[in-house]
């Protein structure tokens, strides 16, 4: 039996992908099991995909052709080895150098330095944000849930790479309305007990979902009988 089900529910007060985490030892792995089908589910509508019904993996409007993509520290650490780069190799051969002057290790975009021919070269390696978006909508517990995961995660790269000396943040840059956002957000994650289960880890199956449960994200969470 799985332990987490994904599914779509239409009914109000939050309609759109929801999620039940059945047993209360499921990990971060266990969610992303169950999350992928929605990536290659065509019969789910899409906002942005062709005729809106289509794989991820196939679409042609494709969102990482314009992503701002912080990878969380699993698919950071991942990517690095697959590479068989250090990680400040890859941080210097893979990430835009405005954006690590800032403290933000932004992968090189326009369209992503992973994507080829509108085929993503690391799919079973790529970060929480590229997994868990598929453009279509989520219900309000389930969108929180997710966002504090994949911040959590991206917080984690940070701190790993500042305590490794990789990041050296500039001052007096100029910022866009998106590095000031993503700042913010890495400041309000920076001192959350979360982010020590992500630098622990090894693999996503080591993080598990129950610490990130919340009073808004309670109904996600199946009793325990």
């Amino acid at each position: 039996m799985s332990k987490v089900e994904v599914y779509y529910r239409d009914s109000e007060p939050e309609p759109g992908v929801s999620l039940r985490i059945i047993d209360h030892s499921a990990t971060v792995g266990d969610l992303l099991e169950a999350w992928q089908p929605l990536c290659d589910d065509e019969t789910l509508f899409k906002s942005f995909a062709k005729g809106n019904h289509s794989m991820c993996r196939g679409c042609a409007i494709n969102c990482c052709n314009t992503a701002y993509v912080i990878p969380d520290i699993i698919s950071f650490k991942k990517m690095a080895n697959d590479l068989q780069l250090s990680y400040d190799e890859f941080l210097r051969g893979y990430f835009h150098k405005e954006k690590l002057a800032l403290g933000l290790p932004r992968m090189k975009p326009d369209p992503c330095i992973f994507l080829q021919n509108n085929i993503c070269t690391i799919y079973p390696l790529r970060s929480l944000i590229c997994r868990f978006y598929v453009c279509t909508q989520l219900s309000g517990p389930v969108e929180q849930f997710i966002y504090s995961l994949t911040w959590t995660g991206i917080t984690a790269t940070i701190l790993f790479a500042e305590q490794k000396g990789l990041l050296k943040t500039q001052a007096g840059l100029g910022m866009s309305s998106l590095d000031i956002l993503f700042k913010g957000l890495i400041e309000e994650y920076r001192d959350n007990p979360n982010v020590q289960h992500f630098i622990n880890a090894e693999e996503y199956s080591d993080i598990p979902l129950l610490p990130f449960i919340d009073s808004y994200t309670q109904e996600l969470l199946t009793p325990k009988l």
